[in-house]
């Protein structure tokens, strides 16, 4: 695999969120839910981020404390991204279900983060 694969995959997924939240969507109206497929999109992406972004902090940097960072880093860019919703996008809001789902997503990462780990140096897949 080419250096800094892992990165490359975390940038690249941080701006598919970013082009996905800031773009306006045109969905049929949805009922009101608290826990609907949007806040599952949400759990998933902000998951999956996470995971590339602490792997890409762990293989590729090797940053100390990577969890921390990944919890830090992954939550302010989420929150940002609803700032940038409420303030600067009149098709948006900010949605403070939005932000729990995020980090429900990033929480799930710091509990299985250890064994994806594992499994991918194991692996040797992403191991230069």
């Amino acid at each position: 695999m080419p250096k800094y694969s892992l990165s490359i995959l975390a940038l690249s997924l941080g701006l598919t969120i970013i082009f996905l939240s800031v773009m306006p969507l045109s969905l049929p109206p949805v009922n009101a839910t608290v826990f609907g497929v949007d806040k599952i999109a949400h759990f998933l992406a902000y998951y999956i981020f996470s995971t590339c972004l602490g792997l890409a902090c762990n293989l590729d940097w090797r940053v100390k404390r990577t969890r921390l960072v990944v919890i830090i880093v992954a939550f302010s860019f989420g929150m940002v991204l609803e700032l940038i919703q409420e303030y600067l996008l009149p098709h948006r809001t900010f949605e403070v279900f939005d932000l729990l789902a995020n980090s429900i997503g990033i929480c799930a990462f710091v509990f299985s983060g250890k064994t994806i780990e594992k499994i991918v140096v194991k692996s040797g897949i992403f191991i230069n």
